[in-house]
């Protein structure tokens, strides 16, 4: 194979995956855009554990 051909493969293959890799971050990133509020657990606020005191006090 000719050597000139092995570099311009190499070259098309590195750019290739450095797109990829450039797409993937920017598709994350712009993946969490636009979320509003703080994340809130699903179900009735009487259902959430993590605001109660402990011990508990119906202990």
């Amino acid at each position: 194979m000719n050597t000139h051909h092995a570099r311009q493969r190499r070259g098309r293959i590195a750019w290739v995956l450095t797109c990829l890799i450039g797409l993937s971050l920017v598709g994350s990133m712009l993946g969490a855009c636009g979320r509003i509020g703080s994340p809130q657990p699903p179900g009735p606020r009487s259902d959430f554990t993590y605001n109660r005191s402990y011990p508990a006090p119906d202990r």
